[in-house]
Formats: structure tokens, C-alpha cells, sequence
């Protein structure tokens, strides 16, 4: 058996394979004897059916059988002689399939990237020094006190806080536009739902007030179609509500499962719960810059087999319902997708390979207890537990999430660690989009195979 090997680029291989004719004619040789001795043919006894009309009757069946099962094995012996490990289904292309001569074909496949992980001392990370503050638990009950408050109808003008219900028709150039009219809508004034130029003319508006203004769409505007242009907008007030909120009382910690020690036991629940959520927040944000750090460091070439897979788990994780072979599925999938695929399948390529160069490896023990730090977030941390050990796949996450964890903490051994005071509202603060990520999924993305 001949075996040659192209290299297409950085990823692609294409393997030809050339089986003897001999092997081949002998494959079918055994193929039609075994079927000679149990088929059944009118006029003869098991067995007994002459080659010749076994061939007749049998031998395209038999050949198609032996070629493709031939292609099967032979190609496995090939990429174990060439030490070669596709991603994915490798695309088979026959060359030569003509009876007694040697059968010949192709397979084109993408192969994992080779390289190795560097640039760890040029990571830098800003790691946030905060605490929960008593100011802090108290911004917390105020919310929980909103969460449970009630609005209530006021007669009077509206201000900064109030809920409005308001009908909107805006029109750009006489023209009304997609998601610029609704009736009986909720605004809450500040809260930065709707622009800032659409609530401050509602501010000082009463009920069954009309007002109408002009409204330039920010040129980053989330639709591209409006995005940049000035609308005329038609608002009509209905009612202004008035947010009551609860007392601090016995009445209102019972109301968070707190059933002895009022108030205090629950600024004291929700310190401990607040400095789990800061203790968490301060190792994301860390892990965050080391992961933008390390896609910097590292262009790495990227399987295209590996960057639709990642796609298609995204899009199966949002409930999105597409069809796979549909062309303009694909599409909207690519376009909502792709960057974050990019980015996860980099950092996997990056961190798999620096657990092996660096022989990180995690023991059950710390699964366990990374488990454990899970489970009692939860009402029944015993239950949740359980279900993780009966899902392997559930498990296999976790094994994941800790070596993650592992090979950051070997990481920031070798980075650019400094210490910056902080809060714990900018450290629960939604993250930025970082320039770094735009930068390192471009540099990722510009070096995927073309398969």
C-alpha cells in the first residue's frame, strides 16, 4: 500500500492512498466465497450456487462492499503509519475505482495546530483589593426594598425615579420606524432603560400630558438602520406611579427566610452571601485579563471544524431554532457567533496545551471540593451534588472548570501581578468589552484553515 501526504496549509492535510490491486481483487474474492455458501438461488442447494452466477447476481453488491470497507481500513492504516489525527469526518474523494487495477483515492482532513504557548510573563493583571462595606449591605436592603415595593398612582408631575406608562410613535424623515411605537409601555424614569434624551423630556409631565421632541440615535446605535438619524417623537402620558417601599423590619427579613434574629441576622446572611459574590467576582475579573492576556500572547491557527462545532454548541445553549443544513441558518449562526466561537476554541487549544507541557493535572479531591463551593449556593447543596455524580457530562465540566482554575493560578505565577483598590459595586460591575478580545479574536481568526 503507497501512502503520500500534502499539506495543504497550517492545518489541512490531504492523504492519497493507493491499495493494491491484488488486495483488492481478494477482498472480493472472500466476500462472494462467503456469500456463495449461504445464499439461496432457485434450482440450487445452499452451497451449491456456481460462482459464476454468484458473481452475475451479487458481484457489483459485492464489490461496493469490498471498495468501501477497503477504503475504511486502509485509510486507518494510513494515518497510523503517517501519525496523522483528523478533526472530523475526513472528506473522501476517489481517484481510481476501475476493476483489476489499483484502487485510489484521497482524503482531505484538518489536523490539530502545532505550537507552543508563550508570552506568559507579558500577561498583566489588575487584581481588585475590596470589601464589603457596610454602606455596601445597605445599598443591598435598599434594593431588596425596591424589589418588594409597590407602585402606587400619584397626581403629580413626574420626576427621577417615578414609573410612567406612555404610548410613543417616532418617525424619521415623516416615516414611521421598526421598534419606534408603543402603547402602554412602562418606563422608569433613570433607570436607563430607554435613552437619556427620551426620559428628560418626560420629566415633569403629568397624566394625560402630550409632548413631542426630536431624538439623534447614537451613531453605535444596536440598529444600524436608524443608527446616527434624528426622529420625531409623539409621546402621550397615562398615569405616574410613585414607588411605596416596605419597612426594614422583622416582617421584611422574614420575608428572605430569616425567621429568628430580625434585621441584623439578615445583614449578616447577605454580608456572608455579598462576600461569596466578591470573593467570586474578584477570581472572574483575574481570570478574565489572564485569558485576554494569553489570546494576545497567542495567534494560534484555528480548525474550522472546531470553530462550527463551537457555533453550533452556542446556538443549541440559546435554544436557537435553526436548521443545521439550512444555508441561511448557517449564516445567522456564523454572524452571531463566530467571534465567541473563535475565542473559546483558542483559549482551549492554548490551556489543553499548557497542561501538557506543564504536567498540570487536578486531583478528585479538589473536584470534590470545587464541587462542594458549588453546591452551597443552593437550598439543597446535597441534592445538587447528587445530580452532578450521575451526569458524567455534568461532571466532565466541572473536572474542565478546575483545571482551568489550575492552570490560571500556574499562570499568574509567572505574570505581571499588581494589587488595585476597588469596591464591591465596581467589582460586581457587568465587564466591558475589552479592545484586547477584538484584537486577539481578529489575530486568532485570520489564521483558520480554509477547509
Amino acid at each position: 500500500m503507497q501512502v503520500s501526504v500534502e499539506t495543504l496549509n497550517d492545518l489541512e492535510r490531504r492523504v492519497t492512498v493507493q491499495v493494491p490491486a491484488e488486495r483488492v481483487a481478494k477482498e472480493i474474492q472472500d466476500r462472494l466465497l462467503s456469500l456463495s455458501r449461504r445464499v439461496k438461488v432457485d434450482g440450487f442447494r445452499p452451497g451449491k450456487v456456481p460462482m459464476k452466477m454468484v458473481k452475475r447476481l451479487y458481484g457489483d453488491q459485492v464489490r461496493y462492499e469490498a471498495v468501501t470497507e477497503l477504503m475504511e481500513s486502509s485509510l486507518h492504516e494510513a494515518l497510523i503509519q503517517q501519525q496523522l489525527n483528523p478533526l472530523g469526518g475526513p472528506r473522501i474523494e476517489p481517484r481510481n475505482l476501475q476493476e483489476g487495477q489499483d484502487l485510489e483515492y484521497s482524503a482531505t482532513f484538518e489536523v490539530m495546530p502545532e505550537f507552543q504557548p508563550t508570552g506568559f510573563d507579558t500577561i498583566t493583571v489588575e487584581r481588585p483589593v475590596a470589601e464589603v462595606a457596610d454602606q455596601d449591605v445597605d445599598d443591598m436592603i435598599q434594593n431588596l426594598r425596591r424589589q418588594r415595593g409597590s407602585w402606587n398612582v400619584v397626581e403629580r408631575p413626574a420626576g427621577e425615579g417615578d414609573r410612567v406608562r406612555i404610548d410613543f410613535t417616532g418617525r424619521i424623515d415623516g416615516e414611521e420606524f421598526p421598534g419606534g411605537k408603543a402603547e402602554n409601555t412602562e418606563v422608569v424614569l433613570g433607570q436607563g432603560t430607554m435613552l437619556k434624551d427620551f426620559e428628560t423630556p418626560l420629566h415633569g409631565l403629568s397624566a394625560g400630558a402630550e409632548t413631542e421632541f426630536d431624538l439623534t440615535f447614537p451613531a453605535d446605535y444596536g440598529s444600524a438602520e436608524i443608527a446616527g438619524k434624528t426622529a420625531r417623537f409623539h409621546v402621550r402620558l397615562h398615569a405616574v406611579e410613585e414607588l411605596t417601599l416596605p419597612e426594614v423590619d422583622d416582617e421584611f427579613a422574614a420575608a428572605f427566610d430569616v425567621q429568628e434574629g430580625g434585621i441584623a441576622a439578615l445583614r449578616q446572611s447577605l454580608r456572608e452571601n455579598m462576600e461569596r459574590e466578591l470573593r467570586d467576582g474578584i477570581k472572574n475579573q483575574v481570570k478574565r485579563q489572564v485569558m485576554q492576556g494569553l489570546l494576545k500572547a497567542n495567534a494560534v491557527p484555528l480548525p474550522r471544524v472546531l470553530v462550527e462545532a463551537e457555533i453550533e454548541n452556542l446556538a443549541r445553549q440559546l435554544r436557537l431554532p435553526m436548521d443545521k443544513d439550512d444555508e441561511r441558518s448557517r449564516q445567522l449562526k456564523t454572524q452571531l457567533f463566530d467571534a465567541e466561537a473563535r475565542r473559546r476554541v483558542a483559549l482551549g487549544l492554548i490551556i489543553s496545551r499548557i497542561a501538557t507541557t506543564q504536567q498540570i493535572q487536578i486531583g478528585e479531591q479538589q473536584v470534590h471540593d470545587y464541587l462542594q463551593s458549588v453546591a452551597a449556593t443552593y437550598q439543597d447543596p446535597g441534592e445538587v451534588v447528587h445530580w452532578y455524580e450521575k451526569n458524567p457530562q455534568a461532571m466532565e465540566g466541572v473536572r474542565a472548570l478546575v483545571l482551568e482554575d489550575q492552570i490560571v493560578d500556574w499562570l499568574l505565577q509567572q505574570a505581571q501581578v499588581t494589587e488595585t483598590p476597588s469596591t464591591f459595586a465596581a467589582v460586581m460591575a457587568p465587564p466591558k468589552p475589552a479592545v484586547a478580545d477584538a484584537e486577539s479574536e481578529s489575530a486568532t481568526g485570520e489564521q483558520e484553515s480554509s477547509a
